[in-house]
């Protein structure tokens, strides 16, 4: 009987050791990986600030460019249409009514009603779209309403 008892207690001693080695590895394993996590996040977001810094100064330079190209008095009908066109692609985007604007762009031979959010209203108006002839624009009439429908200002037929 002492035997099998000693036997037991060896065996439990020896299931304790094996324990006691796992816990000791989990808890090295969780400070590590602890550490490896917080390494992997701070380099997440010093990624994402130099990303924004990225898009920030391309943002920077399209808005110098963008200002001599204006500042050039000698522009041709076709860069200023290409303008005048980027900047309205690039200025649609919303999420509520509230972003969309009307705006009226005045062509050398035709007004045209168009909507834009707020900040391509502000660029709009300063391209010099008067000195260019256009054949058509879209028809607006005055039951024309501004929608931000699937986030894009748009103009449509209220037709009540």
């Amino acid at each position: 009987m002492l035997k099998w008892l000693i036997i037991t207690f060896i065996v439990l001693s020896g299931l304790m050791v094996i324990l006691l080695g796992l816990g000791y590895l989990l808890a090295e394993n969780e400070k590590s990986s602890t550490l490896l996590k917080n390494q992997l996040a701070l380099e997440a977001q010093l990624q994402q600030e130099k990303l924004q810094q990225k898009r920030n100064l391309s943002e920077y330079t399209k808005i110098i460019t963008t200002d001599d190209a204006k500042a050039t008095p000698k522009q041709t009908n076709a860069n200023i249409m290409a303008l005048f066109e980027d900047t309205l692609i690039n200025n649609l985007t919303c999420v509520t009514i509230a972003q969309c604007k009307l705006v009226t762009i005045k062509f050398k031979n035709i007004d045209c009603q168009l909507a834009s959010n707020v900040i391509g209203v502000s660029q709009l108006k300063t391209i010099a779209t008067q000195k260019v002839s256009l054949d058509s624009c879209p028809m607006a009439n005055q039951l024309s309403e501004l929608a931000c429908q699937q986030n894009i200002c748009t103009l449509i037929s209220a037709n009540k």
